[in-house]
């Protein structure tokens, strides 16, 4: 208890100086709401979107007037799809290649259920301009961000080893929005690797540079104004 207190503590310093008070946050896959916990701590007003109706309960009991959730995948077109389900709950994806990439003996891929999905912009459109938007949606991140119009000043999202092509091409996408600076952390340790943040090409070296047996980090997006 004492140590996830003390986590808990680190991550609401860690984000205090990225998320300020009144902020609209989006949380984008947002599971069972543990990130919108803790951005609702800082004052935020968040709005997640998370189709996976095993999460919906959890949701459901975040009991918060700056809270609501919607029922909707978020990805690179307005459609229909099959969102499949891993036997673990904190694990659902559009991606085939995460499918392919982590099917093991305690990560099978089952089941699936059909869900509407909406473009970024289109939540935008109808939500208003997050100042904070997080995205974690099991290799699909991507096909979100490629196809982002709009320039949000704080960006988060998830990389893994089986999608470093993928993340060097994301950053190139957020990178043609506007004037951006990023850095990273690593294995959900809230401290950033970079005392400073830095440029496209610096913090592309550094990604293709990093050991990818088992890596998992989240880039950080920062738009200067």
């Amino acid at each position: 208890m004492i140590f996830r207190k003390l986590n808990r503590y680190k991550s609401l310093f860690f984000y205090k100086n990225l998320i300020s008070k009144n902020d609209l946050c989006f949380d984008v896959g947002a599971n069972i709401g543990k990130k919108s916990e803790l951005f609702l701590s800082l004052k935020a007003k968040v709005i997640a979107f998370e189709p996976q109706t095993k999460c919906f309960p959890f949701l459901d009991k975040i009991n918060n007037s700056n809270f609501t959730y919607y029922p909707f995948g978020v990805g690179s077109k307005n459609e229909n799809k099959l969102l499949h389900l891993a036997n673990h709950l904190e694990v659902a994806t559009f991606s085939h290649k995460m499918i392919d990439f982590y099917t093991t003996e305690n990560l099978k891929w089952k089941n699936g259920e059909k869900v509407i999905v909406k473009k970024l912009d289109t939540l935008i459109d109808e939500f208003g301009l997050p100042n904070f938007c997080k995205i974690d949606t099991e290799g699909f991140e991507l096909e979100i961000l490629s196809n982002l119009s709009h320039k949000i000043p704080k960006i988060e999202f998830e990389f893994n080893e089986a999608f470093i092509d993928e993340t060097l091409l994301t950053l190139d996408s957020i990178d043609k929005l506007g004037n951006y600076k990023f850095n990273f952390i690593l294995n959900e340790t809230p401290k950033f690797i970079n005392k400073n943040w830095s440029s496209i090409s610096e913090i592309k070296e550094q990604i293709i540079n990093l050991k990818k047996e088992k890596l998992h980090g989240n880039l950080f997006a920062k738009l200067n104004l």
